[in-house]
């Protein structure tokens, strides 16, 4: 049965300087990162500041220099699993239940909370990976879709669904280097590993604008609503993603005959369960370790000629997810001319946690351009936004007529109906 996390003191209004601006105006036109795109018929919506409302934490940090004075901010979650950011100042109003969740991860992890050095953050939680069919070269583009909130800090942020751009290494980069901070849960009976929220510092811009402290992104991969009830550990979505990449690069690697030591590499899978019954979709039979090719006709001879048609191949073995950080930080100095130049001004913003937070700078913050920001046109005629519709607007664009679909990584897949 899920519990209802507990309240804690205090139960007065939030105050206004929270970001996201309760009783700010939002503007029409807030302008995102470069490198997402906006879907044009998903509303824009403000962004509440509520810190008794969350049921979260995924992940807290240092802001340098200080914005209103605060030092530190926590990323949480409210009951719909949507992004909020809360500062620190407001830790006695989260309900008791969070309030042990940082408490817990403070001293399970033995770390201080990092220390961003930026002037402009956004905060991303993808639900679906494309990976693009037959694309050009090694470290290819990958299409993460989802929420995207933002521009913070500021007293208008907002959130929006659209597509976030970048590349192979930028998503095994991202998730290897913030793994030594992620967020760490009480293990519960559920829990075969260590539940932790991992994050994943991405670039939404380029080189010389992150230089500025501008467009970066930190990523929360979405966990369904339905796998929430003790916390947001997401360690299966990033697996997943992590499988997919490496797997493509691996892909890659066979075929351009290098670099040797990414194909040869033994790439275990992030769900067994899912990975025997993708075989058994294209027509293998698994027993144990095993999967045979399931013959068409009945017999010795249908048997026979499964076998010529197709070998038989081994199941592959399921990891943790530090397993997969772990071969991502393998194989990113594989890749050609990583890291890059984005890569390296991206790093350049974290920096290490100290055991008492620096003097608070108040500042203000210079406002991006106004400019309209760019956007795939809706399908015509147009439905009503809901559920994960709005995605197939960018999947289609990206197809061609004819031409391979690409591989989709699901973070939120539907729930096996219960039995009767």
């Amino acid at each position: 049965m899920e519990s209802t996390p507990l309240r804690g003191p205090g139960n007065a209004a939030p105050p206004l300087d929270c970001p996201g601006g309760l009783g700010q105006p939002v503007p029409a036109s807030v302008s995102p990162p470069r490198y997402f795109v906006p879907h044009a018929a998903s509303p824009v919506e403000p962004v509440p500041c509520d810190a008794s409302e969350v049921v979260h934490v995924l992940d807290a940090f240092r802001l340098e220099p200080a914005y209103l004075g605060e030092p530190e901010w926590f990323v949480c979650t409210d009951v719909v699993g949507q992004l909020q950011l809360i500062p620190g100042s407001e830790r006695a109003r989260l309900p008791a239940s969070v309030q042990a969740q940082l408490t817990h991860h403070e001293v399970a992890s033995g770390r201080p909370p990092r220390r961003l050095a930026a002037t402009e953050l956004f905060f991303f939680s993808p639900e679906l990976v494309e990976h693009p069919a037959d694309a050009d070269g090694f470290n290819d583009p990958v299409y993460l879709y989802g929420t995207l909130t933002g521009p913070w800090p500021g007293n208008a942020v907002t959130r929006v669904n659209g597509q976030l751009t970048v590349t192979r290494g930028d998503v095994l980069a991202g998730f290897a280097h913030g793994a030594q901070d992620a967020f760490h849960y009480v293990k519960d009976a559920e829990s075969r590993d260590v539940p932790r929220a991992y994050h994943a510092l991405l670039p939404g811009d380029r080189a010389d604008q992150l230089a500025q402290g501008r467009g970066l992104v930190l990523t929360y991969p979405a966990v369904p609503a339905e796998l929430q009830a003790h916390h947001a550990a997401n360690g299966a979505q990033v697996a997943s993603v992590l499988h997919a990449v490496l797997a493509q690069l691996q892909e890659d690697a066979h075929t351009n005959k290098g670099p040797q030591a990414l194909a040869a590499l033994e790439l275990p899978v992030a769900s067994r369960a899912m990975a025997i019954a993708d075989l058994e979709l294209r027509g293998y039979e698994v027993k144990g370790d095993i999967a045979t090719p399931r013959p068409t006709k009945g017999g010795l001879v249908g048997k026979l000629a499964g076998w010529l048609q197709d070998e038989a191949v081994r199941v592959p073995r399921e990891a943790p997810p530090p397993e997969f950080l772990e071969l991502a930080r393998r194989v990113l100095p594989l890749l050609p001319g990583w890291p890059t130049e984005t890569e390296r001004a991206l790093r350049a913003h974290v920096l290490t946690g100290t055991l008492s937070p620096g003097t608070p700078v108040t500042r203000q913050t210079v406002p991006r351009p106004s400019t309209p920001p760019a956007s795939i046109p809706p399908r015509l005629p147009t439905p009503p936004v809901r559920s994960s519709d709005w995605m197939q607007d960018f999947i289609g664009a990206h197809g061609k007529p004819g031409g391979a679909k690409p591989r989709l990584t699901n973070l939120q897949p539907k729930p096996a109906p219960r039995p009767a």
